[in-house]
């Protein structure tokens, strides 16, 4: 299991990772955007060189363009700056399949993001993704029981064999969290404050000011 910061913001991420154990960071061009609106004047690029020098682990990047010929180019050159450690988020569509294969002929990692159907995980487990990213609330919000078809998506995997992981974003809240993860998702990519939040518990908050109080009266035993 593997647990990712979904972000672009700088500030957010680097708060997170302090406190969270992170594998990495998951992005795109709806994330960067935001990052923009924040004030935060970087371009892909060089997000990601940001991203590589101040973060440990995996970095997912999605391209931007829509034309075939120029996502693989932003895939590639994305993933020359760290062949290791970054990963192309292609899009689930015609195109991304095509780029995708071009971009495991040429021996690198792919996942496939906006993955809501078991046949698209199918098709994309045929084309050797290492990931397959569905959106947990997005497709809640689109009316889908997203627990039932991540469990699917899981079921397929695990019945043929197959080695793809399956990367749950778009979780909105630490239920969320929950039923991805009960649902056999394999890692969860998680905004900043989402992922502060899951780590703490009214219960387990008083339960710490108990042990502060009662720490305090053995000290004048």
């Amino acid at each position: 299991m593997a647990l990712y910061i979904d972000s672009a913001y700088l500030d957010d991420i680097i708060e997170a990772a302090r406190t969270v154990p992170v594998s990495g960071v998951t992005t795109n061009p709806t994330i960067m955007l935001a990052a923009v609106e924040r004030g935060q004047r970087l371009t892909p690029l060089s997000l990601l060189n940001e991203l590589l020098s101040r973060v440990g682990g995996t970095i997912f990047i999605q391209p931007g363009a829509a034309d075939e010929q120029e996502m693989l180019r932003e895939a590639l050159d994305y993933v020359q700056e760290a062949p290791e450690r970054v990963i192309p988020k292609i899009p689930m569509t015609h195109i991304g399949l095509r780029v995708a294969r071009q971009l495991k002929i040429a021996g690198k990692r792919v996942a496939f993001t906006a993955v809501t159907t078991v046949p698209q995980a199918y098709a994309a487990a045929m084309s050797q993704a290492d990931f397959i990213i569905p959106y947990y609330n997005r497709m809640e919000r689109a009316g889908v029981d997203a627990s039932l078809r991540i469990s699917q998506m899981a079921e397929l995997l695990h019945n043929h064999q197959l080695p793809t992981r399956l990367l749950a974003a778009s979780v909105k809240s630490p239920q969320d969290v929950a039923n991805a993860l009960l649902a056999g998702v394999h890692d969860l990519t998680i905004a900043p404050p989402l992922l502060l939040e899951m780590a703490s518990d009214p219960q387990s908050e008083q339960a710490v000011e108990r042990f502060v109080q009662d720490w305090q009266k053995m000290k004048i035993l």
